[in-house]
Formats: C-alpha cells, structure tokens, sequence
C-alpha cells in the first residue's frame, strides 16, 4: 500500500489503472525534468547514482529540482546528496519493453546539462542467428567468431554471456580491450535471444540489473522476476 514504482513513462497510466499505485511519471508528466533524472540513473553503471537519483525525486520530486536549478553544478549535488528518506516504499519496474526504447533512454539521460549535447547510442541490436556452435554462431548479415571474439572477421567482442531466467549461467572473456559484448538469452536448452551491445550499454544499471540479475544488495532488494518480461527491486531505504 501507497507504494510507487519507478519506471519508463510509457505505460505510467497502465500501471496505475491495474495496481493502484502512483508511478515516477507517465504520459502527462514526461516532459519534466524527473523523466531526464530518471534515465541518468537507468543508463549510469553507477549503482549508487540510480539509489541517490531515486532517494532525491521521490522525497523532492520537481519543486527540488526548481529549487536547486540556479547551477548545474549545485542541482547535481543536491540530486546526488539527498537529505530525507521516503515515507512510502519505492520499487523499481523494469519491463521488456524498455529494450527498445533504451536508445532513447540512453539519449535522454546523457544529456550534459552544463555544456548541452547528448551521447548516442545504438541499444540493444537484436541479432537472427540461425546455426549456432561451439566455434561460430551464423547470423543475418553476421558471422561471428566464437574463439577469436570477431563479428565478419573486423569487429571486435570483449565479452559474451549466457543468461537463463535472468542471470547469469556463463561468462567467456575474448581479451580484447574494446569491443561490444554478445548476451545470449537461454530458455530451457535452446538460445532465444542474441543481443549486440555496447560497453556502456552492457554496464547500465538497467542492463546489470534487469538482464543480468546483478545488483548491490545493500541498495536493492529483488521482489519479483518473470524475466524476460518484467523484474522489480525494491529500493532500501
């Protein structure tokens, strides 16, 4: 009771209609500053900064955020320097339909607020892989070298990983010192999902924490998990 999620705006509404519960924002209040706050914390490899961000709009929300705005310098501070606790429990919502939307997310939350400008990138890519082995995995328009950490014989991987219900089952380090990471999703026996990813991609808080299963447990506590659907940590405060 009288709990509320933090979550993407999209289905803000919808949430709220089927569990009663208020929600970060939604379709009326996307064009604020939280939605800006909100994807910083998704897209930061900071576990604290999404704790800090979340502790900051759910006890401040935008009169905070006006009331620090003289300076970027003094909202960032204030934003990672929160003073009070919330009253009520606050979860965070992760649903699968924030992988398609993580470009925008990403876009939205590198957002330099002193100096403008944001940081692009490609999200999740989504490959079609249709003959996987121990040594290569064919895809569509791909073909990617399993022992050498190579896509095509020219792009570079640094990681691939195995993920099954939600966490991870096998990680294969190709030595490279950059490079994108390949997340395999497994369901029984059988590979359903092939994702290309980027460094920053791969170490977002969202991505840790929704794809991976991999949170600091002194910050987050996971409620429920019906990856690849959905997942929800509650926030301890």
């Amino acid at each position: 009771n009288n709990a509320a999620l933090l979550t993407w705006w999209d289905y803000g509404y919808a949430i709220t209609d089927a569990t009663e519960l208020a929600t970060f924002h939604d379709g009326g209040f996307q064009t604020t500053p939280k939605t800006y706050f909100i994807a910083k914390g998704l897209i930061s490899s900071d576990p604290d900064e999404l704790y800090d961000i979340t502790q900051f709009i759910s006890t401040k929300g935008i009169p905070g955020i006006n009331e620090k705005n003289d300076s970027s310098k003094s909202l960032i501070e204030a934003v990672r320097n929160p003073l009070r606790k919330p009253w009520d429990p606050i979860y965070i919502f992760f649903t699968s339909d924030m992988n398609g939307k993580f470009g925008s997310i990403y876009k939205l939350g590198s957002w330099d607020i002193k100096n403008g400008g944001s940081k692009p990138t490609t999200g999740y890519q989504n490959l079609a892989c249709y003959n996987i082995k121990k040594e290569t995995m064919n895809c569509r328009g791909a073909i990617i070298d399993l022992i050498n950490g190579k896509i095509n014989k020219q792009i570079l991987l640094k990681k691939l990983v195995f993920i099954r219900d939600g966490h991870v089952i096998r990680e294969q380090d190709f030595g490279h010192t950059q490079g994108q990471y390949l997340q395999l999703l497994v369901f029984g026996q059988k590979i359903m999902a092939v994702q290309l990813i980027s460094e920053d991609v791969f170490k977002s808080n969202y991505n840790q924490m929704f794809i991976l299963g991999r949170y600091q447990n002194d910050l987050f506590e996971e409620k429920f998990n019906a990856f690849p659907f959905s997942r929800l940590f509650e926030v301890k405060f």
